[in-house]
């Protein structure tokens, strides 16, 4: 019988303890700041043109999860042949100040973006 040797050029590659992505999905850790450099937090930006929104809208997400903490972080999934770190922080940054439907202001001028090294799902 023939046998199949596995080529090392096209063996996948497994990594414990960081996140691997294997098609043009990126995962970047946004944490929201203001003019101060003060954490914004984002457990009450949720409701419609309010900062999650814009932010989500304006980076054309694919996927999100929002830090139920004062920690102001965001895990964004985007299509990573479009963005970078660089980029994504430029686009947030240049949204300034954003006052929804609850009219309180959020400032984001200050807001940091890297790419993520986890994804956990629970």
């Amino acid at each position: 019988m023939a046998s199949l040797t596995r080529s090392k050029q096209y063996a996948a590659t497994y990594a414990v303890g960081s996140y691997v992505q294997n098609a043009n999905i990126g995962a970047f850790l946004v944490t929201v700041r203001g003019g101060s450099d003060a954490v914004q937090d984002l457990r009450n930006e949720t409701g419609s043109r309010e900062v999650i929104e814009m932010i989500v809208r304006n980076t054309n997400a694919i996927g999100y999860t929002i830090t139920n903490s004062a920690a102001g972080t965001i895990t964004l999934l985007v299509d990573n042949s479009q963005w970078d770190a660089a980029g994504l922080q430029a686009t947030i940054r240049g949204i300034a100040s954003i006052s929804g439907d609850d009219s309180t202001s959020i400032a984001v001028e200050d807001s940091t973006v890297v790419a993520a090294t986890t994804v956990t799902a629970a």
